[in-house]
């Protein structure tokens, strides 16, 4: 019998109290989100990262089919911490009016989500590096809810790699002139670290560096007093400069999509750009070098973190999480570099986890293959923490990962384990499309689309379906073709195509558990609940009267009546009638973890890199950051 388990059994023989052992320790939980980090072009590579393989993906697991839905950062970091859709939040976009701080705080979105939820359970949160783009140092004192300390970047200074500027609580801003940008994160986080450890309660701490992002700089003219903003690759470490110098992109990979010669079979808007000459792919080249030479720095971070938790005894019980916001591609199709494209350079994302329960895989290659999603975060946090029962009163879209194939005998006997486990999904994004780096392509501005995407887990089959507000649709068979070279609608297999237009027009538009079973919408008698089930022959005339989701017009924000599905109404519906809140287990919950925690200390921890600290320049103070973004024609995020 594992140990947990035999003491646990040895406290009821001896007749102690029920709550006492559920109390014992409620497990902590680390996180380390990078920025615009892709998992399809090598960037975790044991090379590049050794510290992540070393203390994470051999002693746990790697994802594999682990996916953002938004491929933007400021959306997909609040699907993240939400468990829902972006189509549910209706922050849908980086900056004001459609997203932005503004309207994060407006919307209430800190009111309800993850750090209040595990607040409510007992649980310390820490946060640290980047929270959302225009965060700044304009609006900084209306700091997030839900935090027992945040120490967050701030605009201007939050792609400045070496001259950051943060604000901490809400307080009166400060920058690190000279200070490496993920050094400075990192020195925070241990302190962060060893004051959550020693306040003795079960904790939350996410930590947030910008690597590999673009770089930015801000440029005031003194004679016009007008400010711009200008972008770079990203910065690496002065150490770090000359590290893998003879790193290539990766064209040996199963993806085979660099410098896409043939579009013909892609939409009219990149049919219509050119094909990157010598000179932007020597570019290209070194971005890509760049972006794994400011990640060491990241994966620095880790080995101090592990240092940190095997000091102080704390690792056997924590949960540590690798991941990033979105993904991005470098070189691909015709594109130059960037995000916000339904392709799997954008929404596929490292995701690896240690921790309790979780069975070491001890291997380079991915031991899980379940798909997951940054709407599954929120809930499996949860569910981790004891709170599994609570799910249901937050109006989640997603569900807890499919870490129980990793079971090493000791994950919680309440951890979900679904016979039919959620194989398909939906991404979406709302706007326009810019090259962050090759700045001579032209904008294209309806960039907005939903997709959705099935794997088939009993076949080994993966399907995409992808519809452009053009009401252009793309198809990928990536069993055969991972890289989406051929787009095969026009001649794809009538039940593939059929099925996956269906889950569009229930997925696009789903919210709660219709967003985990759109089967049941599909098929409201239950007789269907996987996709190789829903390819059955007697189900074509279901599929033959399905409308397929389409666009009204190319918006580049939502707007319900302009997204057209025949299941709007009634998943609306089902939602509403449906909506509660689990007050009583939540209640139990939080009285449970929070009887966990030892005695309370008032100690904290300052770190070094806080001597480099100075006061923000007032004319820093006095921008419109709002203004400066007015004009902007790069995705910041």
């Amino acid at each position: 019998m594992p140990p947990t388990r035999a003491l646990v059994a040895l406290l009821l023989a001896i007749g102690l109290p029920a709550l006492a052992i559920a109390a014992s320790k409620p497990p902590n939980f680390i996180v380390i989100i990078t920025d615009d980090q892709d998992a399809t072009q090598n960037s975790t590579h044991p090379r590049y990262m050794p510290n992540l393989h070393k203390w994470i993906r051999y002693p746990g697991v790697e994802l594999d089919n682990y996916y953002v839905t938004t491929p933007v950062c400021c959306p997909s970091r609040t699907n993240w911490l939400r468990g829902q859709f972006a189509h549910n939040t209706n922050f849908t976009d980086v900056l004001a009016p459609h997203g932005g701080y503004k309207k994060w705080k407006s919307l209430g979105i800190d009111n309800s989500y993850l750090p209040g939820w595990l607040q409510d359970l007992g649980y310390n949160t820490y946060y640290v590096g980047k929270f959302l783009v225009d965060y700044s140092v304009t609006n900084y004192a209306d700091k997030p809810k839900g935090w027992t300390d945040i120490d967050a970047l701030l605009t201007p200074y939050m792609f400045d790699y070496n001259n950051p500027g943060f604000s901490r609580n809400g307080a009166a801003p400060v920058q690190y002139p000279g200070q490496y940008s993920n050094d400075v994160v990192g020195d925070k986080a241990l302190a962060q670290l060893r004051t959550a450890i020693a306040a003795g309660k079960p904790f939350f701490h996410q930590i947030s560096p910008i690597a590999p992002h673009t770089s930015t700089q801000f440029f005031t003219n003194p004679e016009t007093n007008l400010t711009s903003v200008f972008f770079y690759p990203p910065i690496p470490a002065p150490r770090h400069w000359e590290l893998f110098s003879d790193a290539t992109l990766p064209q040996g990979t199963p993806q085979g999509n660099l410098y896409e010669k043939d579009v013909s079979d892609k939409p009219a808007w990149i049919r219509a750009l050119p094909l990157a000459q010598q000179n932007n792919r020597t570019y290209l080249e070194e971005i890509y070098r760049l972006r794994l030479r400011s990640l060491f720095s990241v994966d620095e971070i880790i080995g101090r973190v592990f240092n940190v938790l095997n000091e102080t005894g704390t690792l056997d019980n924590t949960y540590v999480i690798y991941t990033a916001d979105n993904g991005y591609h470098v070189a691909t199709h015709r594109f130059g570099a960037g995000k916000v494209l339904p392709y799997e350079e954008e929404i596929r994302v490292p995701f690896l986890i240690r921790g309790p329960g979780i069975k070491a895989s001890k291997s380079d290659k991915p031991e899980n293959h379940k798909v997951g999603l940054h709407v599954d975060f929120a809930p499996t946090v949860l569910t981790l923490a004891g709170a599994g029962k609570q799910l249901a009163g937050k109006e989640l879209d997603g569900t807890p990962l499919g870490i129980y194939d990793n079971d090493d005998g000791t994950l919680r006997a309440d951890y979900p384990r679904p016979k039919y486990y959620r194989n398909q999904f939906q991404a979406e994004f709302w706007g326009r499309w810019s090259d962050e780096l090759l700045h001579h392509l032209s904008i294209y501005a309806n960039n907005t689309w939903k997709a959705v995407r099935v794997h088939d887990e009993a076949k080994n089959r993966d399907w995409k379906l992808i519809a452009s507000c053009t009401n252009e649709r793309e198809l990928y068979d990536l069993t055969y073709d991972r890289g989406e070279l051929r787009n095969i609608y026009a001649k794809a297999d009538k039940r593939v195509r059929s099925r996956l237009e269906g889950l569009l027009a229930v997925l696009a538009v789903c919210r709660g558990e219709s967003c985990s079973n759109p089967w049941k919408v599909l098929h409201p008698s239950g007789e269907v609940q996987s996709w190789a089930q829903a390819l059955q022959g007697k189900y074509d005339s279901v599929y033959d009267d399905i409308t397929p989701f389409r666009f009204k017009n190319c918006l580049p924000y939502q707007v319900k009546d302009n997204e057209v599905s025949q299941f709007r109404a009634q998943i609306d519906a089902a939602a509403a009638k449906g909506r509660r809140r689990d007050l009583a287990s939540g209640a139990a919950a939080a009285a449970s973890n929070a009887a966990a925690g030892t005695t309370s200390s008032d100690v904290v921890f300052i770190a070094d890199v806080e001597k480099h600290a100075r006061p923000v320049p007032q004319e820093v103070l006095d921008l419109d950051i709002g203004k400066l973004f007015e004009n902007y024609d790069i995705y910041l995020a």
